[in-house]
Parts: C-alpha cells; structure tokens; sequence
C-alpha cells in the first residue's frame, strides 16, 4: 500500500512548464522580436502612447532600460506611464536610476515628472495622516525647485490651483505672495497670473486691483487701456458696479481721459449702473464736447 502511495505521489506532482532561466529568455526574446520588427523610433513610438499604461508595455520598457542603462529618454517614457497608471512610487524609482547628461528639455521634463509624482503623493493621503505633513513638504520643495529653475507665472498659477484642491494652504499663501510681488513690477505675464489666481478664490476686489497696478508701469497708452478695462470689467463681474464706476474715475489718467474706447466702455457701464449723468458726461467727452456741466 505504501509502494502504491509512493507512485501516486510522482504521478500528481505537476511538471514545470519552465525554469527561471528559460522564462528569461523568453522574454528577451520577446523583446528581441519586437526590436526585428520595428525599428526602434517606431517601437519608442508605441510604448510612449499617454493612453497606453499596461504591465506588459512597462515590462518592455523595464527590459530596455536595462540594456540601455539609464536611458533618460525610457526612463522619461517609463515614468510618465507608471504615473498615468498612479504607480507614484515606482515613477519616483525609475526617475532615480536615469543615467548620463540631459538636454535642457529633458532636465525641464523630469523635474515636471517629479512635480506630478509629489502631487500624487499629496493627493493620496488626507491632512490628518501621519505622512501628510513629510509630503506636503516634499510638495512645496518640487513647487520651489519648479520656481528657481524659471517657471513662468501662467506655470505657478496652475500649481496654486493644484496646491488648493490638495489643501496646501502653505504652498497656496507662498505662490500667492509670490504672484503678487511679480505683478507689483509691471510684467504683463505676471500682472495676468496674479489676477488670474486673485480671480480663482472669488477675490474680484484684489484681481482689479492688481490690473490697476499695472497700468503704472506700463508705457504705452495701449497697454494702459487693457489694464484700466480688465480692472474696470473685473468689478463689474463681481456684480461691484458702484466700485467699478469709482475705480474708473481713480484711474481714468490723463493719458485715458480722451481715450475713446475707454470712454464709450464707460458710458454704457454708467448706464447698467443707473448714472445717466456719468453717461452722458462720457460720452460728450468721447465726441470731443464740452462737458456742459461741473464733472463730479
């Protein structure tokens, strides 16, 4: 009976359909395969698809990383796959084991990557966990990183719009104070961005007032017009007519006071606010009349 035991036992011991040896070079020769049939560009082509995040296309990437050590270009493509399929760590991972000088792009790109990996981070955990704190600042150092290496205003207000949905209220009074020294200076981009973030939080007051600073800096008549009629329409979004109207007659300047386009814009804001007299003084001013009365 034992001997019989002994032969069942062999019988139902299940055969290996390989070794590990074996299932490596099946793979390599997967891999082999698809590098015959497609020349490379085109191969790099179809694994960096932003749609295409399966194992098997991070397997082949995998696979030609190593045999190309550190490629910045597959760890870039990698990485960027790892993170549309939310692998944060694995895309932290791979960016360390990249290897050799990069581009200017390529440095611009991998620090954008790292930018995404840290707000995945964030975006996963709640304020109240233990690890929130070490990746919200893990957070503001990539936003800071972002910054010194020359990110634009239009950039910075779209990580205050990030840092506020991930409820980084340090990162968001940061980048705030940050916009607004910029703006202070009279650059248009940053003039813009401020308003833009001022204008994201409800605060049409600061957003105009932001417009209106940037008319002192700026040169030329037309460029003073955007910023008088961005400010000016500013208030009139947020339902602040009465404020508009006074705004405008603040900064109505000497260079403004004849400006035609300014002035028409006025007549018809002075109408919407039920002040036929500013009206009608506007518009004799645009026709080059006399104003026929003591302007208030």
């Amino acid at each position: 009976m034992a001997w019989n035991w002994s032969v069942n036992r062999q019988q139902n011991q299940r055969e290996r359909f390989a070794g590990p040896a074996a299932i490596a070079g099946l793979v390599g020769a997967g891999l082999l395969l698809l590098v015959v049939l497609y020349p490379e560009k085109s191969l790099l082509r179809l694994l960096e698809a932003p749609n295409v995040t399966s194992p098997a296309q991070q397997r082949y990437l995998e696979a030609l990383i190593h045999l190309r050590t550190g490629d910045p270009n597959l760890v870039i493509i990698l990485a960027r796959s790892y993170l549309a399929a939310g692998c944060t760590e694995k895309a932290l991972k791979v960016l360390e084991h990249r290897r050799g000088v990069l581009t200017g792009e390529q440095a611009k790109t991998v620090m954008q990557l790292y930018y995404e990996a840290r707000r995945q981070q964030l975006e996963l955990m709640l304020p109240d966990e233990p690890g929130w704190k070490a990746a919200q600042q893990q957070y503001a150092a990539q936003v800071e990183q972002l910054r010194q290496a020359g990110a634009t205003p239009k950039e910075l207000v779209r990580c205050l719009a990030d840092a506020r949905a991930l409820g980084d209220k340090l990162t968001v009074d940061r980048l705030e104070a940050l916009l607004g020294a910029a703006a202070d200076h009279g650059a248009a981009p940053a003039v813009e961005a401020a308003a833009s973030a001022a204008l994201a939080k409800g605060d049409y007051r600061g957003a105009a007032e932001f417009y209106f600073k940037g008319m002192q800096s700026s040169a030329g008549l037309s460029q003073k017009r955007v910023y008088f009629l961005a400010g000016v329409r500013t208030l009139q979004s947020g339902n602040l007519l009465a404020e508009a109207l006074a705004a405008a007659e603040r900064h109505l300047d000497a260079g403004l006071a004849h400006d035609r386009q300014s002035l028409l814009y006025l007549t018809r804001l002075s109408l919407a606010a039920n002040r036929p007299d500013l009206a009608q003084k506007y518009v004799r001013r645009a026709l080059g009349l006399p104003s026929g009365a003591k302007e208030p």
